[in-house]
């Protein structure tokens, strides 16, 4: 009888990530991560597996399955495919429901098209309310930064396929950049390298473990060897390869200066009087890309500022899209509906 007096109406936060999607609802926080994949058996078109059913699926599955990954740098990639993820993820928050309004955070590269994909897809999927953020300004709020005060905030959001920097203060972005980059370009840099140096190709799991515990954004005090099983291009049987901490950390280096640039850009447009604040305060860190080991240590020494990893990274963004959801009038310059970007009344 309880879920009779219940609320008829849920806010929901979506993280609708390159890699991962993680969902968050007031009162009950992050409730769900799975990653973004969607698996469809090619013969029928029909949907075998999703989130991380699909990722088991992902190393061994049979030639008539295929993968897919329905967003791309952190957009939509495959409306249709998108569509059915976020009605998996929906039926998995909700069993039954009357109304869902649901805020979900946007890279701030994404275009209004995209951004109308996405707001559609939300509707078809269920939701009777739909608003967006900026992954940046998302982040900062579940972060908990002070965002209403008059001091400059700047966070940067490390994602899968995206990073994102955000400079707020009062309720508001003041700088905002973003990079189609982020913890699937470190991956893709060590396949590569694994492919030409060692001519060796092995499954996604490994090499995000490889990152995980062997991986550094700065030079490893101790050069520890990582082993491995792979597929040799020669001949294709497995083999086992070893690789040195300090391969991954000069492979990784390339896309790191990418970041670190747009991070030094973001600092460049910020006001003075901003800039001292965050040259106090420093940069807070988000997203799974801000647990590669190092990554606040090489952030604080490239730029001068200081650094911190927030406490929960990988959920910020998920948890802050919640947050605003409910303090969305007041977050009024943060947050966009539907007559923002349709530009028109409904």
């Amino acid at each position: 009888m309880a879920s009779i007096f219940s609320p008829l109406t849920k806010n929901i936060g979506i993280d609708l990530g390159t890699s991962t999607t993680q969902v968050y609802v007031e009162g009950r926080g992050v409730i769900l991560s799975e990653p973004s994949l969607v698996a469809t058996d090619e013969r029928n078109q029909k949907v075998v597996a999703i989130g991380r059913n699909a990722e088991t699926l992902l190393a061994r599955s049979p030639e008539v399955v295929k993968i897919h990954r329905p967003l791309v740098d952190g957009v939509i990639a495959d409306y249709s495919v998108t569509c059915t993820l976020l009605n998996y993820i929906l039926s998995k928050t909700f069993r039954t429901v009357r109304r869902m309004r649901v805020m979900l955070g946007v890279p701030a590269v994404a275009s209004d098209v995209e951004k109308r994909a996405v707001l559609e897809a939300l509707f078809r999927s269920g939701a009777k309310e739909a608003y967006l953020i900026e992954t940046g300004a998302a982040a900062a709020i579940g972060s908990g930064l002070p965002v209403f005060d008059p001091l400059g905030n700047m966070i940067v959001d490390i994602g899968g396929g995206t990073t994102n920097i955000a400079v707020l203060s009062l309720g508001g972005i003041v700088v905002s950049e973003s990079l189609r980059s982020g913890g699937q370009k470190l991956d893709a840099a060590l396949k590569e390298y694994l492919r030409g140096t060692y001519a060796i190709v092995t499954d996604d799991a490994t090499v995000e473990e490889m990152k995980v515990y062997n991986g550094s954004a700065v030079l490893p005090l101790e050069d520890r060897n990582y082993y491995f099983r792979g597929r040799s291009l020669d001949d294709g049987l497995e083999k086992e390869v070893s690789l040195k901490s300090s391969e991954i950390y000069e492979v990784m280096g390339r896309p790191l200066l990418k970041i670190l640039e747009l991070i030094r850009q973001a600092l460049r447009e910020t006001p003075p009087e901003l800039a001292a604040d965050i040259m106090e305060h420093g940069i807070v860190l988000t997203g799974g890309g801000s647990l590669l080991k190092g990554m606040d240590q090489l952030i604080s020494q490239e730029t001068g500022v200081p650094v911190t990893v927030a406490a929960e990274p990988e959920t910020a963004v998920a948890k802050g899209a919640g947050m605003a959801l409910r303090h969305r009038e007041t977050l009024h310059s943060l947050v966009q509906g539907v007559q923002t970007i349709y530009k028109r009344r409904f």
